[in-house]
This record gives C-alpha cells, sequence and structure tokens, in this order.
C-alpha cells in the first residue's frame, strides 16, 4: 500500500466513524449498522507487503545434521579454488553465524505472537462471549492500528473473560483487553488510549526486539527450523523467555512509559480526546481489583505513569472539542443480555 492510498483510507476510516472534530453527527444507530453491514461482510484482509525472505541452501542449515550429504556451493568453491576443508568450515560457520543476526521475518514474529496469545487465553479465563462488545473493541482498535507507526500488518484484538484489569500485546499485532478493564472504564477515549498504549508495543516492537535479542544469545537461526524438531528445546525456551517477559516480568519501564506518549498520540490522531489514557491510569490507581492485577507486576506504577504522561499532555493545547464519547460507550459496554 503506498503513501498515499493509505492515507485516502485513513481518512475515510475516520470519516467514517465520525471522530473527526468537524463530523461530530455521526450517530450510535450509524455506528450499529456499520457494525452489522461489518459481521455480514468482513472486509478482506489485506497481506502485509514484505519480501520473501530468501531461501537459504540447505547445508548452512544443517552441514552437519547427516554424513554424505551433497556438497554444497561452498564446498565445491573451496575445492576449485584450492580451499583447505578447515577454512571452507570457518566460512560456513560464518554464515551460519549471519542467519542468526537477521531479523525474524514477520511470519515468525506472527507466529510466536499467535501462541504467546493462545497462552494469554489459557492463563487469564480464556475468551468474553459478547460479540457486541468484541466488534467494537476490534472496530476502535483497527481504526487506532491505521494510524499507528505500523499500520502495514494485521491486528487482531479479542477480550479475555476476567474482573481484573489486564491488557497484553504481543509481537505480530495480537491485542488483549479484560472484560474487568474495559467495565472500569468511563468513555471510549479512555478504551481508546489503552488500546493505543497496547498498539504502541507492537508498532515501535518493544517486546519484538527483547525476543530477538534472547533468540541470538540462545543460537536459534530459522524459528521454522527450530519448530521442525532440530531445536525444538531451543524454541521452548525462546517462548518461555518471551511468555515471562509478557506476562509475568514485565517491559523496562522506559518502554511503557513510551507506549503511554505513543498510545495517547495515535488515539488523538483518530480524533479522540488526548486525555483518554491519562483518565484511565488515574482510574485504574484508585481501584482495588487493579492490586491484584498483573498490571502491578509487569508495569510501572499507576501514579508514575499518570505523572510522567502529564508532563507530555503540553502538546495538546487545543483539544477541548475533541470527544470523549462516553454515551456512545456505556451503549456498548452494558451489560450483556
Amino acid at each position: 500500500m503506498n503513501t498515499s492510498s493509505r492515507w485516502i483510507r485513513r481518512l475515510a476510516l475516520i470519516l467514517l466513524l465520525g471522530y473527526a472534530p468537524f463530523a461530530y453527527a455521526f450517530s450510535l444507530g450509524d455506528l450499529g449498522r456499520t457494525l452489522e453491514k461489518l459481521e455480514k461482510k468482513p472486509a478482506p484482509q489485506e497481506e502485509p507487503k514484505q519480501q520473501e525472505p530468501a531461501k537459504q541452501p540447505s547445508q548452512t542449515e544443517n552441514h552437519n545434521d547427516a554424513e554424505g550429504e551433497e556438497p554444497g556451493l561452498i564446498d565445491l568453491g573451496g575445492a576449485l579454488f584450492g580451499v583447505d576443508n578447515k577454512t571452507t568450515g570457518r566460512i560456513k560457520q560464518g554464515l551460519q553465524g549471519f542467519q542468526k543476526l537477521q531479523p525474524l521475518t514477520y511470519d515468525e514474529e506472527k507466529e510466536i505472537g499467535g501462541m504467546l496469545a493462545v497462552e494469554a487465553f489459557n492463563k487469564f479465563g480464556g475468551a468474553y462471549a459478547n460479540p457486541k462488545l468484541e466488534r467494537y473493541v476490534n472496530l476502535i482498535g483497527k481504526n487506532l492500528a491505521e494510524v499507528s507507526n505500523r499500520p502495514d500488518i494485521d491486528y487482531h484484538f479479542a477480550i479475555i473473560d476476567t474482573q481484573y484489569p489486564n491488557a497484553f500485546a504481543t509481537p505480530g499485532g495480537y491485542v488483549l483487553i479484560s472484560r474487568g478493564l474495559i467495565e472500569m472504564l468511563q468513555n471510549e477515549a479512555q478504551l481508546a488510549g489503552v488500546l493505543g498504549h497496547e498498539i504502541a508495543h507492537v508498532s515501535n516492537k518493544h517486546a519484538l526486539s527483547a525476543i530477538e535479542e534472547n533468540r541470538k544469545l540462545q543460537g536459534i537461526g530459522s524459528i521454522a527450523n527450530a519448530a521442525s524438531g532440530k531445536k525444538l528445546d531451543l524454541l521452548d525456551q525462546l517462548i518461555a523467555f518471551s511468555s515471562q517477559l509478557i506476562f509475568e516480568k514485565g517491559l523496562d519501564p522506559k518502554l511503557e512509559y513510551e507506549a503511554d506518549r505513543y498510545g495517547t498520540e495515535f488515539a488523538y490522531r483518530l480524533g479522540y480526546h488526548p486525555k483518554g489514557l491519562l483518565e484511565s491510569l488515574k482510574i485504574l490507581g484508585q481501584s482495588q481489583e487493579s492490586k491484584q492485577s498483573v498490571f502491578n507486576k509487569t508495569h510501572p506504577s499507576f501514579s508514575n505513569r499518570y505523572g510522567s504522561l502529564t508532563k507530555a499532555m503540553g502538546r495538546y493545547q487545543n483539544s477541548a472539542q475533541y470527544p470523549l464519547l462516553a454515551k456512545r460507550f456505556v451503549s456498548f459496554v452494558s451489560p450483556k443480555p
């Protein structure tokens, strides 16, 4: 998708929702009909435009796995130019090391993120069966992703069935938020701010960078080869590291503060009042249930995040006309029938 068509698409989405400051007349009934149309005829998903990784010769991955295998290009070149086997072996080892330095492809990122998303469902209560609310969260989340710093991948949003306020983002574009957190909020701008924070983790590759570093330390080259069984134990260790990072230990506090700033910016770009995330942090800080949430282990304190984000709000001086959309939020978050 080129830059021009991307911005045309973003503008159309903003006008569709009626979030732009000059288009507040968009009604709740219109949004409901839009959601029903999307449910009956979902828009086709666009595949991310990226070049397929070049297929490496098998000898560079497993030249020691079997005896009597066919010689590779390096072996033939060594024989042709009189290079001894010891030197050829060093070259092949160097190529293997180079492969491990290559960043994960999007498909590999998505595979890891998908496994972590499944684990989140298993750990924190499973999926929340409320199609109306799920469509609502997806519509907001996907529009936010369009104005993020990484709009060219697919994002997936789901609700976890637990009363405790939790939200997670895993590599590849998977964002999960608990019903307890949604029910704690008061308006759509706050929900957009929370989703924007999680989208920022994906768009800025916060967890992915740490996972890539761990992968290199473990000596894992291709995720596909590791999953095939040759290095399955190393892949298990990588997933265990990723799980602990996201669900238990948490990211570097600096990255959480950064995600707060970017999440606020994404919501503002879409037309929401920028204080949405700031208000949600205040609500979470006052909640007793949040004290039992994973947030307390994986994030800086709500008071510290609130203070840090308050300092960044000076850039939004002329945002009084931007909406909070409390009535629309309440209509969708009301208890399911």
